[in-house]
């Protein structure tokens, strides 16, 4: 009994390693953003007085086949607005307790569909660690939150060029390949930049370093943050070799 087990077991671990095998050699994926620059001119710090009057608008314009997040559907309407080749894309934007504070995928059962159905989640965490709490997007100013939530679309664009094993191929190196993931993520904080958004990033990657509330939380973590998002620095350099942003130089942190 115990060899036919045994046997069974090897029987599967064998058609896995092929199958592991398979997705790791065929499906072509890359770690780097295929960077868009946008036309639109950035802006230092949005008024959000100033959009909150024109909500129903940006809704009807950039809402469809979009579930908001509830309390923050402006913020969300207003990253989407620099994302208009994610226009008629499916993104439920969902509110739940997570340990990581924001993070994008497409929703499992829907990627054994044509790609342009597919339906993305933006998991937004309402509650995390202790340690985690100051940078969870209710913790956040307003500039900052569309900063954080522009770069999960800039995720969202990216898996969107994929298929079925294209992105199953890439979930594997994203978990498992450090510098795959770090080259991603960097580049992801590229991507929002490009669409105009790189003062909202600034001020996003600004407050996890130096507010009162995350200094403690940025300390521990400094080598992985450093190495695998954009620091305030490099996202001036990146906006300071586009065109759109003229000679970027920070305002005094309204934290």
């Amino acid at each position: 009994m115990l060899r036919t087990i045994l046997r069974w077991l090897l029987v599967i671990l064998f058609f896995l390693a092929i199958f592991v095998a398979g997705v790791l050699l065929f499906p072509r994926v890359k770690a780097q953003q295929n960077l868009t620059l946008s036309t639109r001119t950035p802006i230092r710090q949005i008024d959000s007085l100033f959009y909150a009057q024109r909500f129903a608008d940006y809704k009807k314009e950039f809402g469809k086949k979009k579930v908001l997040l509830p309390g923050f559907e402006l913020q969300t309407l207003l990253a989407l607005s620099y994302y208009p080749e994610l226009r008629d894309v499916e993104i439920h934007f969902v509110y739940q307790k997570a340990l990581i504070p924001l993070s994008s995928r497409p929703a499992a059962l829907t990627m054994f569909r044509k790609r342009d159905r597919w339906v993305y989640r933006i998991i937004v965490s309402s509650e995390s660690l202790k340690s985690m709490e100051p940078i969870l997007l209710k913790n956040l100013p307003f500039n900052a939150q569309v900063g954080i939530l522009a770069h999960e679309l800039g995720h969202t664009k990216h898996y969107h060029q994929y298929g079925f094993w294209q992105m199953l191929k890439f979930a594997i190196l994203y978990a498992f390949d450090g510098n795959f993931r770090a080259t991603h993520e960097r580049s992801t904080d590229q991507q929002v930049i490009y669409h105009s958004l790189g003062w909202q990033l600034f001020d996003y990657a600004t407050f996890v370093r130096t507010d009162s509330t995350t200094v403690e939380n940025y300390e521990s973590a400094k080598s992985f943050l450093d190495k695998t998002y954009l620091m305030p620095m490099d996202i001036l350099e990146v906006m300071s070799q586009l065109p759109n942003y003229g000679s970027p130089t920070p305002a005094p942190a309204p934290y």
